[in-house]
């Protein structure tokens, strides 16, 4: 199966490196359903689509130009990841989740190249911490460390320290709290 591109924009030369590929797009209305094909696909069941469009009809949660999406090289929409408003305490922070890739493309750098592209948007953004509940071994790869004994950032209940993750998107310290997410996620 050919490599996956990198986002639905053209792709250009780089020195002396053949074809190179720019950072995947924000997601657009016309990736609406591609999105939730995606989350089907990956997950074997509805939730994790639902949420996504729970989600994105939350005007206190959803972010524009924080929901990108990686094209496979024929242009099909393959990965997506998403970062909403949550809050540690009263602060306002980040959440990435759900972040899915299509099963023809996972291990092959799709949710890698996805989930880089949306942490530099929302650094651009301004935007201080993410939070992540994820594999240890996969996301210290973006930075994110356990947040409790690291930050002294709680999650709303009780996660193995090892899978609830945060990360100083500007390099200051992340405000210790505990964390409230959006009300789409059923957690209280």
């Amino acid at each position: 199966m050919p490599r996956l591109a990198r986002g639905r924009r053209p792709r250009h030369r780089g020195p002396d490196r053949g074809p190179r590929h720019l950072a995947p797009p924000p997601e657009t209305a016309a990736d609406t359903a591609a999105v939730r094909r995606i989350h089907l696909a990956a997950f074997g069941r509805a939730g994790e689509a639902d949420l996504v469009d729970a989600l994105r009809r939350d005007p206190s949660a959803w972010l524009p130009g924080l929901s990108y999406v990686a094209d496979a090289p024929d242009g099909t929409p393959a990965a997506h990841a998403l970062l909403t408003r949550c809050h540690i305490d009263e602060v306002p922070a980040v959440a990435l989740a759900p972040c899915a890739v299509l099963p023809a493309y996972q291990q092959r750098g799709a949710g890698e190249a996805v989930i880089r592209a949306l942490l530099e948007a929302a650094r651009a953004a301004g935007e201080r911490t993410a939070i992540v509940l994820g594999h240890p071994p996969y996301y210290p790869r973006f930075g994110f460390a356990p947040a409790a004994p690291r930050f002294g950032i709680l999650p709303p209940q009780p996660w193995p320290d090892e899978a609830f993750m945060a990360l100083s998107l500007d390099g200051s310290t992340p405000p210790r709290g505990t964390v409230r997410y959006a009300r789409a996620f059923g957690i209280d």
